[in-house]
């Protein structure tokens, strides 16, 4: 489906700090995850009987508030960069980013013992980082048919049979579940990104990769349709089966 094959082209930016220092980075993101669960906590009773979505206000509530975010600079961002970056240059901007994200992918495929696909990735990064300039040209998939992956600690976790349980909207973080939100510090701490000592150096790195990865899926605004919320929600929880499955399932929308 051609919208799945779109979002297999993407992945989900694991943000870990925007100006501060890692280890102030790392303080803020557990306050900002504890709020959130309490938050939640406080109101689950009441929206105990929506499956998987028992904190849907609250949720709701943070959607809107990610939203207007997003509209305020990340969207503008995004367009400004697709009209003025010519073509071969963001190609080459989201190779970069993409070689770095193998560091992560690797780290996950050993621990899901998916050692063949780690030795690729291990030979696309070494391939990559040398012939394709510091990442910048795809030289390994071309030339040497070595596919790119896509694995998270979310993915592990999904591996080794850890529940997924319910589904949360996280503030910056966007939609998720409490396996794959509780995830995300796992993967900060091993991609090489919010590992970067250079404060302006990490912080312009992690800017430049999320208005990149927004210009990317700015298609999708025009595929949502009915409830937003719900759409969102629908499409999140499919492609993470999808992913987590190894591309097994069946992806299909249905209008909300």
């Amino acid at each position: 489906m051609q919208t799945v094959e779109f979002f297999k082209l993407t992945r989900r930016y694991r943000l870990s700090s925007l100006d501060l220092p890692m280890r102030k980075a790392v303080a803020y993101l557990r306050i900002v995850l504890a709020s959130f669960f309490i938050l939640a906590s406080i109101t689950a009773p009441v929206y105990a009987g929506t499956g998987n979505d028992p904190f849907e206000k609250v949720n709701r509530m943070t959607y809107k508030f990610n939203q207007a975010l997003d509209a305020t600079f990340f969207k503008p961002a995004a367009k400004v960069y697709g009209k003025f970056t010519p073509a071969f240059a963001k190609k080459g901007i989201r190779n970069f980013f993409r070689n770095l994200d193998d560091v992560r992918v690797i780290f996950n495929e050993v621990l899901q013992l998916k050692f063949g696909h780690a030795a690729s990735d291990i030979g696309r990064l070494a391939v990559n980082s040398t012939l394709g300039l510091g990442g910048f040209i795809d030289v390994a998939g071309p030339a040497f048919k070595l596919e790119k992956h896509n694995e998270d600690f979310g993915q592990t976790l999904a591996f080794w049979n850890v529940e997924s349980g319910p589904y949360l909207v996280l503030p910056f973080f966007g939609p998720g579940t409490l396996r794959d939100s509780s995830s995300l510090l796992v993967d900060s701490l091993v991609h090489p990104i919010p590992n970067t000592e250079h404060v302006e150096t990490r912080n312009s790195l992690l800017a430049s990769d999320v208005i990149d990865f927004r210009e990317a899926i700015l298609g999708f605004d025009e595929l949502i349709t009915g409830d937003e919320y719900l759409f969102v929600r629908e499409w999140y929880l499919q492609h993470r089966e999808y992913l987590n499955s190894d591309g097994r399932v069946e992806v299909s929308f249905v209008e909300l």
